[in-house]
């Protein structure tokens, strides 16, 4: 189960160290706006890591991560929530916000994740300028020390390391060269090519597949995470895959930076 972490409850979590704070301020943002119920929240999981998701857990920080966004192109639309989880658990694992985007979400999309342009577009919903030094505040307290941070979405490659990446570009700022992507959509193809059969591979088929429930509404960016997580660990142990093959699969930043 998770519980909630409001402003109230934020002096000795990472969002009250002084880093924070500091970045807090000079984007102008206050607590209450950044963590309101409607924008942002931090949540606590815990979780069992298993087999090859532990040695990867050992190796590197890996982050399980979501976008929803505005439309599908991400040179033409914009981030207007986003989700994060930190595979190895514990306290404070989770990262989450809605984002402003500045424009309308058109009603074709807003019926998809039922994130609509009333519930993002206002005043006290951060930017994506104001999210990124939160962000990177926050990432660089779960990394361990010389270990590298693997970002891991599904359909990575397409869309959410993209989108991602075109939101930094967009407020001139440099993705961390320490920063690698892992897309497990590749994993999800490998799997049911394997098996000799023909079955969908997105994220709601696998997790029907494996069995895994499912709470909160589809294409909301928390509760495609926390199933992903499950996901990822399950069919790197089906695929037998080691540590190095894996790493071998992830792709640079640079892969989806400037690019159409």
């Amino acid at each position: 189960m998770s519980s909630i972490l409001r402003s109230s409850q934020l002096r000795n979590n990472v969002w009250s160290s002084f880093p924070v704070r500091f970045l807090k301020q000079q984007a102008g943002l206050s607590t209450a706006k950044l963590l309101g119920s409607r924008s942002c929240e931090i949540r606590h999981f815990t979780t069992q890591v298993q087999d090859l998701g532990k040695q990867v857990v050992d190796t590197a920080t890996v982050l399980i991560f979501d976008v929803e966004t505005t439309g599908f192109f991400h040179k033409d639309h914009r981030i207007i929530e986003f989700a994060l989880y930190d595979l190895s658990g514990g306290k404070n694992s989770t990262f989450e916000t809605l984002v402003n985007p500045e424009r309308t979400v058109p009603n074709h999309v807003a019926r998809v994740h039922n994130i609509g342009t009333g519930l993002v577009c206002r005043p006290d919903i951060p930017r994506f300028s104001d999210v990124i030094p939160l962000l990177l505040a926050y990432v660089r307290s779960r990394q361990a020390h010389g270990k590298p941070i693997l970002w891991v979405a599904h359909n990575a490659k397409q869309f959410d390391a993209r989108f991602l990446a075109q939101e930094f570009d967009r407020c001139s700022a440099p993705i961390p060269a320490d920063w690698l992507f892992f897309d497990t959509l590749v994993l999800a193809k490998k799997m049911v090519k394997a098996e000799g059969k023909k079955r969908p591979t997105n994220l709601e088929a696998l997790r029907e597949h494996y069995g895994i429930c499912s709470n909160g509404t589809a294409h909301r960016a928390m509760r495609d995470v926390m199933i992903l997580g499950q996901v990822f660990q399950k069919m790197t142990f089906d695929l037998k895959l080691t540590y190095k093959e894996l790493m071998n699969e992830a792709m640079r930043a640079s892969e989806f930076s400037n690019v159409s």
